[in-house]
C-alpha cells in the first residue's frame, strides 16, 4: 500500500501543471564591469495575482578572463564571482506586483579556471590565453594613455546593489516592468555603488500553446556615472532578449535563451568595453510541485569578452 501511494504521488506530480514552468531563467550579464549598469532580469510575462507571493534564491557562479591591449589601452580581467540573490515579489493589486532583490557578491580568484579550460576544449571554444595565466588569481586592471584608471586586486564578500522592481499586466501574455537599482554596493570593489533604473516589456508568444513557452523582451536602462570609469560609461543602454522552453513532461522543462545589451562603455576600441554584450543560456527546470521549482543552467559569452566566459546558474523558486 505504501509503495502504491508513493507511485500515485509521483505520477500525480508528473501529470500536474506547474505554476512556475512558464518563466525564463533569471540570468543576465554578470561581468565585473557590468555592475555599474542596471541590467534587469528579462523574460517573465506573468504578473502575480492580488495577494500572491513569490520567493527566489539564486546562485550565479561566473568566471571571466580578458587580456587584451592596443597602442593606447590595456585591459586585464581575471576574476570569478558568486552572486547569491534573495528575491521576493508581492501581488499588490489586480495586475500589479512589486518586489525586491538583495544580492550578496563574492569576488576573487575562484576555482573554476581548470573546469572552464576543459569545457572550452571539449566544445572547441577558444580559451583566449587564460591557460597562460597563473590559476585562481584575481585582477581587474585598465590602463589608458599611460594612466591606470582601474586597478582592483582585493577579493571581497559584500552586498551588491539592491534592486526594487514592479510589474504591470497589460494582457495575460504581456507585462510592463520597471526596476530601480540602489547604490548599496561598493564601487571601489566593483560591486555596484551606482543609482540606475530600467523599463522593459516581456511578451510570451507561446501563451496559447500547452507545452511551449518563451519570451521576447525589449527595454532600456539609464544609469548615473560610476566613480571608476564613469567618464567612459554610457548612461543609456538598450536591452533585449528572446527565449524558448519546452515541457518534456509537466515536471521537467528544457530552456534556451539569449539576452543582449548595447555596449556599456565608450572611448575604447577594446572588445570588452566597446562591444555589446550577448549571453546564451540553456538548461532545465524541475518542478517538484505546483509551487516549488529548481532551475539548473549554464551561460556562455557569445559576443567575446563583453560577458563572463562561463556561468553556472542555480535557482530555487517558490510561489
Amino acid at each position: 500500500m505504501k509503495l502504491r501511494a508513493s507511485v500515485i504521488a509521483c505520477l500525480s506530480l508528473l501529470a500536474s501543471p506547474a505554476l512556475l514552468a512558464d518563466s525564463a531563467f533569471a540570468v543576465r550579464n554578470e561581468a565585473s564591469l557590468s555592475r555599474a549598469t542596471a541590467l534587469p532580469i528579462l523574460g517573465n510575462s506573468q504578473v502575480l495575482n492580488d495577494g500572491e507571493q513569490a520567493y527566489g534564491l539564486r546562485v550565479d557562479w561566473s568566471n571571466e578572463y580578458v587580456n587584451t591591449q592596443n597602442a593606447r589601452e590595456s585591459l586585464l580581467i581575471d576574476a570569478e564571482s558568486q552572486r547569491i540573490t534573495f528575491g521576493f515579489r508581492q501581488g499588490l493589486a489586480p495586475g500589479v506586483e512589486i518586489g525586491i532583490d538583495v544580492p550578496l557578491l563574492i569576488t576573487g580568484g575562484g576555482v573554476l579556471d581548470n573546469v572552464i579550460e576543459n569545457w572550452h576544449d571539449a566544445f572547441g571554444l577558444p580559451n583566449g590565453g587564460r591557460q597562460q595565466r597563473p590559476r585562481n588569481r584575481y585582477a581587474v586592471q585598465y590602463v589608458k594613455d599611460g594612466q591606470t584608471l582601474l586597478d582592483v586586486h582585493d577579493s571581497s564578500t559584500d552586498f551588491g546593489d539592491v534592486e526594487l522592481n514592479a510589474g504591470f499586466a497589460l494582457r495575460d501574455d504581456i507585462a510592463f516592468r520597471a526596476m530601480a537599482k540602489l547604490p548599496t554596493g561598493r564601487d571601489s570593489l566593483l560591486l555596484g555603488g551606482t543609482t540606475g533604473g530600467a523599463i522593459w516589456f516581456d511578451y510570451n508568444p507561446f501563451a496559447s500553446l500547452t507545452n511551449w513557452f518563451g519570451y521576447v523582451s525589449a527595454g532600456v536602462s539609464y544609469n548615473e556615472a560610476a566613480d571608476q570609469l564613469g567618464g567612459q560609461q554610457k548612461p543609456l543602454v538598450g536591452l533585449g532578449g528572446v527565449g524558448v522552453g519546452y515541457k518534456l513532461i509537466p515536471a521537467l522543462a528544457l530552456i534556451t535563451q539569449f539576452n543582449v545589451q548595447t555596449k556599456l562603455y565608450k572611448g575604447s576600441t577594446l572588445n570588452a568595453l566597446d562591444n555589446p554584450g550577448g549571453q546564451l543560456a540553456f538548461g532545465g527546470r524541475i518542478s517538484f510541485s505546483r509551487r516549488l521549482a529548481l532551475d539548473l543552467g549554464v551561460q556562455e559569452d557569445v559576443l567575446l569578452s563583453s560577458s563572463p566566459d562561463f556561468s553556472i546558474h542555480i535557482g530555487l523558486n517558490y510561489r
